[in-house]
């Protein structure tokens, strides 16, 4: 996105929650890369406002 490179998962971590305003966290924070954590404690529709939100722009970045 923006002809930015990401190469780790706090990279990714970083641009969901300033381009979608999701906070998650990366996997090196619990081990292992290439992966991230969301919390689910929070009202379904909350949650689904989210990972929509992600969704989104994930699908921008090729």
């Amino acid at each position: 996105m923006d002809g930015e490179r990401i190469e780790s998962s706090s990279q990714l971590a970083a641009m969901i929650l300033d381009k979608a305003e999701v906070a998650v966290v990366p996997g090196e924070a619990f081990g292992p890369s290439g992966f991230i954590r969301m919390s689910y404690a929070l009202s379904d529709a909350d949650l689904v406002e989210g990972v929509s939100r992600v969704q989104d722009l994930l699908a921008k970045v090729k």
